[in-house]
């Protein structure tokens, strides 16, 4: 997979991707698995925002909260975010369907499915959850 841009600064990918993420020129990482020591032989020196999820879980909500926040902020501020777990799809796609709520897309994840992949946001427990954040957000209520 490739990494995309699928919003004005924020990049999806996979951990194979991470390179090609980084010509991208992000600002700021979000490894939601782990992240190569490699990642400083690049050049890159913006921030690293690690917040590790097991394969197919969540985050806890208050943990979800925090990150979807420091996203949002950098994006704002008009920096480009990298989101990436190992393929690219369950954990990044779930962090990334909450993120894109916030930024105003009222069915994140049909917007990732048709604008990413077909495969993001992988679990039933992922689904919940996203499913969850969107209803205590709740747009234009």
């Amino acid at each position: 997979m490739k990494p995309k841009q699928i919003v004005t600064g924020q990049i999806l990918g996979g951990i194979d991707d991470l390179d090609a993420m980084l010509a991208m020129r992000p600002d700021a990482l979000v490894p939601l698995d782990r992240l190569p020591g490699r990642v400083w032989q690049t050049g890159f020196r913006g921030e690293i925002l690690y917040r590790p999820i097991p394969d197919r879980e969540v985050l806890p909500d208050d943990v979800l909260e925090e990150l979807v926040a420091s996203i949002l902020t950098r994006i704002h501020a008009g920096k480009r975010v990298a989101l990436f777990c190992t393929g690219g799809h369950g954990r990044t796609g779930y962090v990334a369907a909450c993120t894109l709520h916030m930024l105003g897309v009222t069915e994140p994840m049909p917007f990732l499915w048709h604008n990413y992949s077909a495969c993001a946001v992988e679990t039933d427990v992922q689904m919940a959850a996203v499913e969850r954040f969107c209803r205590r957000h709740a747009l234009g209520g």
